[in-house]
């Protein structure tokens, strides 16, 4: 009697085990499920939330020049750092440079990596700096959002995804 109340024990406590097990199971495959699906609109709140930051510092720079009586340098102030950033005639940021510009152009206005979430963000230059045209830089992410920067009138474009273009 006594080895029969054991087995029943062991076999109870085994489908105890096995129900707690099933249940960590679930719960885990449900947070996951959860946080993939959370990563996607945090990677697009940090897009916006970088294209929104490098509007400002553009306007910033901007009104700075109008202030300093358009020179052709800005200087602007970055913490306790004096830097000097080159404009454009309009008075907008740009490089003289025309290899790699618009990775330039983004150094001098985020000056971080060109990296969201450990997503490089490419920088492409879309339309080639003439007079008349200037600079179109397009900053993107390997998924296809993007945003972009003009450097004839300052505009920089809202989030834009491949698959809502006609």
């Amino acid at each position: 009697m006594y080895k029969h109340k054991a087995s029943d024990r062991k076999e109870r406590s085994l489908a105890e085990i096995v129900i707690i097990v099933v249940l960590l199971a679930i719960l885990m495959m449900s947070f996951i499920h959860y946080f993939f699906k959370q990563e996607e609109q945090l990677k697009q709140v940090g897009f916006n939330r970088i294209t929104q930051s490098f509007a400002t510092k553009i306007t910033a720079v901007h009104a700075q020049w109008f202030m300093d009586k358009q020179p052709n340098i800005v200087k602007a102030v970055y913490g306790n750092k004096i830097q000097p950033i080159t404009v454009n005639s309009n008075g907008w940021i740009d490089t003289e440079d025309d290899e790699l510009a618009c990775a330039k152009i983004w150094d001098i206005v985020i000056m971080e990596p060109m990296t969201l979430m450990k997503m490089p963000i490419a920088a492409v230059e879309v339309k080639k700096h003439n007079m008349d045209t200037g600079r179109i830089c397009q900053f993107e992410l390997p998924l296809g959002e993007y945003f972009q920067y003009n450097s004839q009138n300052g505009k920089v474009s809202g989030i834009l995804s491949r698959s809502n273009e006609p």
